[in-house]
């Protein structure tokens, strides 16, 4: 079982697996990852911490379940190592829209999207601010590891970024974290 220790290797080794058994049925899917396979994806993060590709799209059939399973025993993955779950939140489907994605054309029966770094930073932030008091430790590392790649280390160099300067004002629970957190 890989569990935490997937790379992006491993990941993108697994949507070869299942683009093969999507292309054997005739099944084409979309996936919209927006989570730590994301992260990986855009270099954000080296390896480990992520075990899933979190997608941004609404349905997914039995069948498509079953075949993300049947790759999952095979490459010693979760069962729900591709999962919509984060579709179901508020946080997400509010923004849904407004996200910027690129493209990866590298399977044939997976139309593979990756939401780009300022989604990312968004999704973060809000992931944050809607967890209320006591938010993922996975998303405050990622936020400051975003932050950090944007080349914003200080609570004052987030008020003056063009991408961050609203954060205080939208988002003030992520806001006061990143002002307890000081310099990162």
């Amino acid at each position: 079982m890989l569990g935490l220790e997937c790379s992006l290797d491993d990941f993108k080794n697994a949507l070869e697996a299942l683009d093969e058994k999507l292309r054997a049925k005739g099944i084409i899917i979309e996936i919209r990852a927006i989570g730590g396979f994301a992260m990986l994806y855009n270099k954000l993060r080296e390896g480990g911490y992520t075990m899933d590709v979190d997608t941004a799209t609404k349905d997914m059939s039995d069948d498509i379940m079953g075949l993300i399973r049947e790759v999952a025993d095979e490459k010693g993955l979760d069962e729900d190592w591709i999962n919509n779950d984060s579709y179901k939140l508020t946080e997400v489907t509010e923004i849904i829209d407004k996200l910027e994605w690129q493209a990866d054309d590298s399977y044939t029966n997976i139309k593979l999207y990756v939401a780009r770094i300022p989604s990312l930073l968004l999704l973060k932030v809000r992931a944050i601010h809607y967890a209320g008091l006591v938010p993922r430790i996975t998303d405050q590392t990622d936020l400051l590891d975003i932050l950090g790649f944007m080349g914003i280390h200080s609570v004052d160099e987030l008020k003056t970024n063009e991408l961050t300067k609203d954060i205080e004002i939208k988002y003030p629970r992520c806001f006061e974290l990143l002002k307890k957190t000081g310099k990162w």
